[in-house]
């Protein structure tokens, strides 16, 4: 049985990497939702926890009643009583870009979006307010890696820099033998290299990659497939693409 504090805090601690929501720690251990966000702020879920949590509703599980509270005192977002100062929101900002050599994307702070929302009114603001230039290097809907290619997305500047930082030779956006259609977002190596970013989210997209499989099977090529997760919210490329080093 949890008779002291240092217990729960070591029994949140658990459920948290476990993967279990704050409302679900606090259910269980019978203690404040902004307690067990306190008592869990040092532990980060993995990419797959996050998003089994909010594929099966594990984040937000307030009856009718409690929205109905938090939405008479005025309040436009019911989860917005657990309050983020200004100053704790930039830190998280400067700590992902001192420890990744970045600016973080509104993906990986999904969790936070409505805070920084509510106290910025947008992420671009939230990225100015901590000194940094939101996508210095976009240029409409595209971005620049570092040896100047231009990317259809950050993702895929990412893995191009990975590429590059390690001297890698590889081609972007290359289209498959005999194909004016169906290209892949890398070649390397005589590989083909393909960003699935929506795989699983947008019916047309998962459509349009079975048929680029089947290009690729009926030339004979293996795709290497990198998923979001392999980038966010920490770069697993090095697991994935460390084979292409020489």
């Amino acid at each position: 049985m949890i008779k002291n504090r240092d217990q729960i805090i070591q029994s949140a601690k658990e459920l948290r990497i476990n993967g279990l929501s704050h409302r679900q720690i606090a259910s269980k251990l019978h203690i404040g939702l902004g307690t067990a966000l306190m008592f869990t702020k040092d532990i980060k879920i993995t990419w797959e926890q996050h998003l089994a949590l909010k594929k099966n509703g594990g984040f937000f599980k307030h009856t009718h009643e409690e929205r109905s509270k938090w939405t008479s005192r005025g309040s436009n977002n019911w989860f917005s009583h657990i309050k983020h100062s200004k100053d704790s929101l930039l830190q998280k900002i400067s700590i992902f870009y001192t420890q990744n050599a970045r600016i973080p994307t509104k993906r990986e702070f999904d969790s936070l979006w409505q805070a920084y929302h509510r106290v910025f009114g947008s992420w671009n603001q939230a990225i100015l307010a901590a000194g940094l230039s939101p996508n210095p290097q976009r240029f409409t809907h595209k971005f620049a890696a570092n040896d100047g290619h231009v990317c259809d997305s950050l993702a895929e500047k990412i893995i191009d820099d990975w590429f590059s930082s390690r001297h890698i030779s590889h081609d972007i956006h290359v289209y498959y033998p005999g194909q004016k259609k169906y290209s892949a977002d890398f070649f390397v190596y005589g590989k083909w290299i393909e960003f699935l970013g929506l795989k699983g989210q947008l019916v047309a997209y998962d459509l349009n990659y079975e048929q680029k499989q089947k290009v690729a099977h009926t030339l004979g090529i293996d795709i290497l497939e990198i998923l979001p997760e392999d980038i966010f919210p920490q770069s697993r490329l090095s697991e994935k693409l460390g084979f292409l080093v020489k």
